[in-house]
């Protein structure tokens, strides 16, 4: 079976005449026919599952503590009386004499104020989790995101962004995760991934054969923005026609 040039997958042409797998157009007739589109395999492949509805945690019930009786309070013994002596008063003791007054103690200097406590820093802010507007900018004409705002487009609602994207330049920022490189096969991509790696959908960002020698020029690791023309998502999300801005 012949491959696809743009994935290198054995693949067949769809009733649109593209890649089963990547989407790529397959102008020749030389590929079997699938009779489905290529965004009903799509479909097939990912179907769109309803968000599921957390229900709200009931609080507990605070049970009232039960109130302690006061203890009563001990009754004081009855002291007996002591009789009277009968031995004679003993004489009063004479009254001491009067100590000399002491020297008026020297005046103290006045502590210092304390020092002003500097206040802490303010503790940074957490990454939004909200989902993306992806609207474009009105200069450059492209939707400027990241590949952590893709994944929470895509996570929220999947077809919905897949349809506001369609046929948009997209200028993404993101980790460079893979260089693929292979002029033979005339393929030159690279992957973009998220900042933490935890995303579920990477950026596939497709180039002409002209661009490879920047490409080899990236390391894996380092953050560059791609600008492209969206295309599909399935188990990436694919860009075309790319170019590296930065």
């Amino acid at each position: 079976m012949p491959k696809c040039p743009n994935c290198g997958l054995e693949t067949a042409r769809t009733e649109d005449w593209a890649c089963q797998w990547c989407g790529h157009p397959l102008l020749r007739k030389g590929y079997k026919k699938i009779d489905k589109t290529y965004r009903q395999l799509q479909e097939e492949r990912y179907p769109r599952t309803p968000p599921m509805k957390l229900e709200p945690e009931a609080e507990p019930e605070i049970q009232a503590e039960p109130e302690t009786a006061p203890e009563p309070e001990p009754v004081p013994e009855a002291v007996p009386a002591i009789p009277p002596d009968s031995e004679p008063e003993p004489e009063p003791a004479p009254a001491p004499e009067p100590a000399p007054e002491s020297e008026a103690a020297p005046e103290l200097p006045p502590e210092p104020s304390p020092a002003p406590v500097a206040e802490a820093p303010p503790e940074p802010t957490a990454v939004s989790t909200t989902e993306p507007k992806l609207e474009p900018d009105p200069e450059t004409g492209a939707i400027a995101v990241t590949v952590e705002e893709l994944n929470l487009a895509f996570g929220a609602d999947k077809a919905a962004t897949n349809a506001k994207l369609a046929d948009k330049t997209l200028r993404v920022s993101g980790r460079v995760d893979k260089i693929i490189v292979k002029d033979y096969l005339d393929i030159q991509y690279i992957l973009l991934t998220s900042r933490e790696g935890t995303g579920r959908w990477n950026v596939r960002c497709t180039f002409d054969r002209e661009h490879g020698a920047k490409l080899l020029r990236l390391k894996a690791g380092e953050t560059v923005t791609v600008q492209g023309s969206y295309d599909s998502c399935e188990r990436n999300i694919i860009l075309r026609d790319c170019l590296l801005i930065g």
